[in-house]
Formats: structure tokens, sequence, C-alpha cells
């Protein structure tokens, strides 16, 4: 069972990445209902460049987070491996998003959502909470 200081330090962490992780969703889905939009009927497009810069925002948030949770429990680095390589990849696809790259940008997104709706169910469960509050093993 782990000490009172090993909980409230890995509590805030643990509360600050699900926190992003929500945001994060909320930002993809703005930006697929913006990207809509835009495809159809060529709209929205500012609306949809300051979604994607906000994904990197709230990328990279969750990626700081989940550093910060990994150090105080000195395991489950590769959680902010994930959301690091979600943040990489967010400014890949900002690169792809116009002219002929576009045909590679659209499915590229799924790439991104997939990671980051995985993550965010894995913040969410037992198994995570769990894991992520168990004591270290030296």
């Amino acid at each position: 069972m782990p000490s009172g200081d090993q909980q409230r330090s890995s509590r805030p962490f643990l509360l600050t990445a699900r926190f992003f992780a929500l945001a994060t969703i909320a930002v993809i889905v703005a930006l697929f209902g913006t990207a809509g939009a835009l495809v159809q009927a060529g709209e929205l497009k500012d609306v949809h460049g300051t979604a994607a810069i906000v994904l990197h925002v709230v990328t990279g948030g969750l990626t700081v987070a989940l550093a910060g949770l990994a150090y105080g429990r000195r395991r489950g680095w590769w959680s902010a491996v994930v959301a690091f390589v979600i943040l990489a990849f967010s400014f890949v696809q900002a690169s792809l998003g116009e002219g002929p790259t576009l045909g590679i940008h659209v499915p590229g997104s799924l790439v991104i959502v997939i990671g980051s709706v995985w993550l965010t169910v894995w913040l969410f469960s037992a198994s995570a909470a769990r894991d992520l509050e168990a004591p270290t093993r030296d």
C-alpha cells in the first residue's frame, strides 16, 4: 500500500492528466466538426486552425502531466511517450493540412484520435489509477 505522501504527490498529476486528456478529446471533436465544414463549403478555416493550435497546447499539457506522474511514481513512462507522440504528430498533421498533402492529413488525423481516445480511456480506468497509485518496487 502506498504511503500518504506518495498518494498526495501522484494525485495532482493524475487529475491534471485526466483534465488534459478530456480537453484533448474536446478539441478533437471541434477539429472534426470544423473539418467537415472546410471540406464541404470551404468555411471555418480560421476556427480549424485555432483548434489545431489548441490541440498542440492540450497535448503538450497532457505530456507534461504524464511525465510528472511517471517521474513521481518512477514508472509509467510509456504513457508520457504516447502523449508525446500524439503531440509530435499533431505538428506533422498541421504541416499536411493544405494543398496536395490534404489526402494524407485526413486519414492521419485518425492516428491522433485513436491515440488520444485510448490514452483517455486508460487514464480513467480503475486499473490505471491502481497502477499509478501502486508503490514502486526497488
